[in-house]
């Protein structure tokens, strides 16, 4: 289990987590849902080790691997999808999660030539090759069609741990989650 203890962090004047409190599964699907501006994409970014929380405590996730994917693809443009997938893996682990989320026929096309939702699917491609041991989703439906959605829900159900912030309701129900948290 992953213990999350009074977690709160501030940015300036800003609080925006105050002393909150989870208790999350070691596996399964975690989603996070919540209004804008609630802390959402914050405590995804303190669970990815991406900023320190000024107090509270998670216990849990030592030496387990993490990856992330983020709102937006944050692809690099003069790379292939291939490239881009791989930049924190190996191709062979790219190549295969590209081609769960059918993106076999653009492996070699640069990121600035995809769409919006190729290159959402990209980022997703990326953060499984890196580790699908806790797999961190902000928003990963983005710019996705309901059969890449479908492809993507499948997908994200194979980590070991996701955990994804959403803002619908839909999407939720897409994924089925064991754990719901509400910011």
């Amino acid at each position: 289990m992953i213990e999350i203890r009074d977690l709160s962090v501030r940015f300036g004047d800003k609080i925006v987590l105050d002393h909150f409190n989870a208790d999350l599964p070691d596996s399964g699907c975690v989603v996070i849902r919540g209004d804008s501006d609630v802390g959402k994409t914050t405590l995804l970014r303190v669970l990815a080790g991406m900023l320190r929380q000024d107090s509270g405590t998670i216990l849990g996730m030592e030496n387990r691997k993490r990856s992330i994917a983020f709102q937006e693809p944050r692809l690099l443009p003069w790379k292939t999808a291939l490239e881009n997938a791989s930049l924190a893996s190996d191709m062979k682990q790219a190549e295969k999660y590209l081609a769960v989320l059918s993106m076999q026929n653009e492996l070699h096309t640069r990121a600035d030539k995809l769409s919006g939702g190729q290159q959402q699917r990209v980022s997703l491609a990326r953060a499984f090759a890196f580790s699908n041991d806790i797999v961190l989703l902000d928003e990963p439906f983005n710019g996705l069609d309901e059969q890449n959605r479908q492809r993507a829900a499948d997908l994200f159900r194979t980590a070991k741990l996701c955990i994804a912030v959403l803002h619908h309701e839909d999407e939720e129900r897409l994924l089925n989650p064991d754990k719901k948290i509400r910011l």
